[in-house]
Parts: C-alpha cells; sequence; structure tokens
C-alpha cells in the first residue's frame, strides 16, 4: 500500500506540502509517474511544471539520488522490503474545476494534478491523509477511513477524486432510491437553497430512472461560487467539481439556469465517460495522449441529455430548453468547420487544439455539433418508436456496468438494435458523423416531427449579416468564406465603415501599415441567427417530453 499526506503550513505560499510513502517490493527501478493530463480535458497539462523540491529519502532519512526519465517521470533505485518517502512541493494556483487552489479561505485540490502513479502498484490501493489544522470542514470523494483519512482502490480511483478543506462550507443532501447525493458549496449563496435542491432532486430522478440504477451510494457535487465570472464542470464517478461566477448572479433566472445545466450535465457523466467509456480511454493512460473519435458521443450525447434531463424533469420549460438548443445552434452557424473535418476526426485531434479556437474553421466542436447530432438521432428514434434513453440504457447494461468499454463500431451497432429501419441511420452515420455535410438543413426537417420550426433570421449585426465579417473592437476575427470580402480583408485588420442605401464602404488598417479601401454590394444570410418556434402539438412530441 501508499501512503500519502498532505499538508498546508503557510496557505498564502499557496505551495501543498506532499510526501508519499511507500515500500520497494524488490531490488529495482522505482518509476513515478506524474499524470500529464486529466479525465474529461483530453489536453495536456503538464502537471509536473508545477512541482519543486522533490527528493527521495529512507526509512534513516538519508537522501537517495533520483533522475527524470521524462517530463514527468521520476526514477530511483531501491533495495527489496525498503521503506522510502517522496516528498516535494506542488504550486496550487488554478481555480478551475479541474485544477488546484490554495488560499486563507480554502485547500482545494483534483489529486490528479499532484499525485503519482506509482509503476508496478497501479492496482494496489492507496491511502490519503491530510493535515489542514487551519480549516475544520473537509470533503473528499474517496471512501472515508476515519477523520481526515480516506482509501482508493487503486491509482484510477485516486486520481479521479477531488479533496476540499475549508472553514465556511455550506452542505446539502438529498436521497434519491439507495443514493445519498450531497451538496457542498465553497462561496457566497445568492438563491433559494430548498428550491435548488428540489430542483437537483428532480432532474436526478429521472436520469437515474431512465438508467435504471445509480452507479454509486454517495455522489458529491462540489461547488466553487466564485466572485468572478467562471464556468467550469469537470466529472468524476463519486462526484463533479463545478466552478461558476460571479456568484451574486445566481439572482438572475438566466444564470442560474446555466448553473443547473451544468450541474445535470456532469451528472449524467456518472454514466455516460465515467463508466459508458471507450475502450482506449479504459483505463486512462496519463503519461501520454489517449486518442479517440469517439467525441460525439463522449460530450455531444451529454451536452443534449443533460438539457433534455432539465425540460424532462420539469426544472426547464420547454421554452427554455428550446432556447439553449438555439444557443448551440449559433455556435453551429458560426461555424464552417464541418466543410474541413468530421466530427470524428475533430475527436482525434482534440489533443491538438480542441479547446483553442484554432485556425479558422478547421474543426467542429465536439459539444455544440455533437449535441446537435443527438438530438437528430433521438427525433429519428422517435420516428420508430424508440427513443436515445433507450439506446444510452443499453449501452449503460452492455459497456459501462460490466466496464468492458466501446468502440465507436460497437456502440453505433447498440444504437442500431434500438431501431428497425436501418436505413436512414446509416444515411445519417455516412453524411453527418463520418462525412462533412451541413447538419443545419437536415435538423431543421426533422424538427417537424416535434411540432417545431427552424428560423435562420438575418444576424442583426450589418457587417456580420451582410458581408460575413465579425469584429471585436473594430478589429476583424473571422470572414464567412462565401463573403465577397474574403479575398480582400485579413483577420486582424482594422475596420471602419459607411452605409449607404445599398452599399458598405470599408476603411481598412492593416497591421503591416497599409491602408486599403473598399466598398461592396450589401448581401444577406451570413452568420444568421436561429430562431425555434413551437407550431402543433404531436404525438412523436409527447412520447419525448414524458
Amino acid at each position: 500500500m501508499c501512503k500519502y499526506t498532505i499538508s498546508c503550513p503557510n496557505p498564502a505560499s499557496q505551495f501543498l506540502q506532499i510526501q508519499l510513502e511507500l515500500t520497494s517490493w524488490s531490488d529495482e527501478t522505482i518509476s513515478l509517474q506524474l499524470p500529464a493530463w486529466r479525465a474529461g480535458r483530453y489536453q495536456l497539462a503538464n502537471y509536473a511544471q508545477f512541482i519543486r523540491n522533490f527528493s527521495v529519502l529512507n526509512n534513516t532519512g538519508k537522501k537517495i539520488a533520483w533522475k527524470k526519465a521524462s517530463k514527468d517521470c521520476w526514477e530511483f533505485e531501491s533495495k527489496k522490503n525498503q521503506k522510502y518517502l517522496i516528498d516535494y512541493e506542488f504550486f496550487c494556483s488554478r481555480m478551475d474545476a479541474g485544477g488546484a487552489w490554495i488560499d486563507d479561505q480554502q485547500v482545494y485540490i483534483n489529486l490528479i494534478n499532484c499525485c503519482f502513479e506509482v509503476k508496478g502498484l497501479e492496482n494496489s490501493p492507496f491511502t490519503l491523509e491530510v493535515d489542514l489544522p487551519y480549516f475544520n470542514q473537509n470533503v473528499c470523494t474517496l471512501n472515508l477511513k476515519n477523520e481526515a483519512t480516506w482509501e482508493a482502490e487503486d491509482f484510477q480511483q485516486l486520481a479521479d477524486s477531488t479533496i476540499l478543506a475549508s472553514h465556511s462550507l455550506s452542505h446539502f443532501q438529498y436521497q434519491i432510491g439507495d443514493s445519498t447525493f450531497h451538496i457542498w458549496i465553497q462561496g457566497e449563496i445568492h438563491f433559494d437553497s430548498e428550491l435548488f435542491i428540489e430542483r437537483f432532486k428532480k432532474f436526478t430522478r429521472h436520469q437515474i430512472q431512465d438508467f435504471g440504477e445509480f452507479p454509486e451510494s454517495i455522489y458529491h457535487f462540489i461547488f466553487q461560487l466564485l466572485p468572478y465570472r467562471h464556468y467550469h464542470g469537470v466529472e468524476h464517478q463519486k462526484g463533479t467539481v463545478i466552478t461558476f461566477g460571479p456568484a451574486h448572479s445566481l439572482t438572475d433566472p438566466n444564470q442560474m439556469e446555466e448553473l443547473l445545466g451544468v450541474s445535470s450535465h456532469e451528472l449524467y457523466h456518472a454514466w455516460n465517460v465515467c463508466r459508458i467509456r471507450p475502450k482506449e480511454l479504459l483505463p486512462y493512460d496519463f503519461s501520454k495522449e489517449n486518442y479517440t473519435q469517439a467525441g460525439w458521443i463522449l460530450e455531444g450525447i451529454t451536452t443534449y441529455m443533460g438539457d433534455y434531463y432539465l425540460m424532462k424533469s420539469g426544472v426547464y420549460t420547454l421554452e427554455t430548453f428550446l432556447s439553449q438548443i438555439e444557443n448551440t445552434l449559433k455556435k453551429e452557424t458560426s461555424n464552417q468547420g464541418w466543410k474541413n473535418q468530421s466530427i470524428l476526426e475533430s475527436s482525434f485531434d482534440l489533443w491538438l487544439d480542441g479547446y483553442q479556437q484554432g485556425i479558422p474553421d478547421r474543426k467542429v466542436n465536439i459539444y455544440s455539433h455533437g449535441s446537435i447530432l443527438c438530438f437528430c438521432l433521438d427525433i429519428l428514434l422517435l420516428e420508430q418508436g424508440s427513443s436515445f434513453t433507450s439506446v444510452m440504457k443499453a449501452a449503460w447494461n452492455k459497456f459501462g456496468k460490466p466496464e468492458i468499454g466501446y468502440t465507436t463500431e460497437s456502440f453505433w451497432e447498440v444504437l442500431l438494435s434500438c431501431t428497425r429501419n436501418l436505413a436512414p441511420f446509416e444515411d445519417f452515420y455516412q453524411r453527418f458523423i463520418s462525412g462533412k455535410e451541413d447538419l443545419i438543413p437536415f435538423f431543421g426537417k426533422k424538427l417537424s416531427s416535434l411540432g417545431f420550426s427552424l428560423q435562420l433570421n438575418d444576424n442583426p449585426d450589418m457587417l456580420v449579416g451582410s458581408l460575413g465579417i465579425m469584429t471585436h473592437e473594430s478589429k476583424i476575427t473571422k470572414i464567412h468564406q462565401d463573403s465577397p470580402a474574403y479575398v480582400d480583408l485579413m483577420i486582424g485588420d482594422y475596420v471602419k465603415f459607411e452605409k449607404t442605401e445599398n452599399k458598405v464602404h470599408l476603411s481598412i488598417s492593416r497591421i503591416n501599415g497599409k491602408e486599403l479601401e473598399f466598398t461592396y454590394e450589401l448581401g444577406s444570410g451570413f452568420f444568421p441567427e436561429p430562431k425555434i418556434k413551437i407550431e402543433n402539438e404531436t404525438a412523436i412530441r409527447t412520447k419525448w417530453m414524458e
């Protein structure tokens, strides 16, 4: 067994003191691999950059020589049955749902940031002990052994866990079936907590109802409600961490809808991703990139289903749900990446630039594009008397519950097993999942099955809607490929304009010092703003909302 001891004698420094105690099993090289990334964000984070003052001592306190085998792997030579102490400091200054932060109010750590995987002992149990006398409240998503001590079955469970120590935590809980759900809030509460809990009960109950069971007996929602603007959530098997701010904005119903949205999304991950997972991510190899084409399954499905359950449970009205879909469609109509990459290709390239804007129109967004893909598939399924909830329950029973993982092909086979007529689905896959066809027109047509219509209204911004030119503080940030200005203007140009009746005159200042003048006929239809209208009731919509 390995034991971690964590302390923080000086919170103002933001340095965590960490000691790893282990006993060597033979005379050999011990490798300590620090994760290079974390689950839920398929991008290298290189946590080793936050470590300093690393040392290895034997049981007499003598320092042992060590070396770096790679940027995030430390090695030393061990003697059989000898106990060793690995001491190091870790800098905690990243306040997001997957990071680590220390100040005079709290010590907050996602353990994957700072805990080593001991090669050869990956499947051995770990003990975590904290020594944080400044803070009288502790919450951890690991199993509690005794006061301030927790246990992990193996490194994967340790790396999937969070600890928060504070002296100002608010705590609520509720029960659904055999599972207890804890809500921990660090920060100011500016909303009705009883109403908040009732809403959580509703979407939790409906998600569990459709899957048939919840994977854990205890689950933790850990919220960091911040004084500044922030929005982030990270899934774990036994809980989720959600950062949101500013806290006072939650008096606004629109902001509360956003918080409820990310909460339902992260709870859905307790099944999808945390357990229903691609084979290539089971188990996670945190030392390097783990490539997958399943981004639309991992995040697209979760994005759609998270909002769907808020609507289905009555937390969102139908109108609120549709407004969320409109926001998703706005991201899609402002991006033509579908012309250049399928969602399978964009999923694989998450490790390259998946969380940055990247070059213009190179890729699709696995969250927004995947969500609309899933909505389309749900309608196709509903038209055949099935639904996406049936698909995900089947995926849970086939892949998640037995923890065997899926391939993109085997997941698709599960989906097809929930249909009677395969042809529309195979056509859809070829056109929109492995293919590069515009999804929006197809989506607009399928909405009629639910009694909705999609309108693509002119963008009210004259430069955007008429010429396909997006700007920020007069600086061009994007140009539509079909715009007449695409051959003249560049991203980064500064623009001033004068509009006449049918034309617009642009004065351009370029970074190389050039001053340019262009006049264009006013067009229309660039970067439209989607609006979904409720037209009539349908039997399919009634089934969808049940």
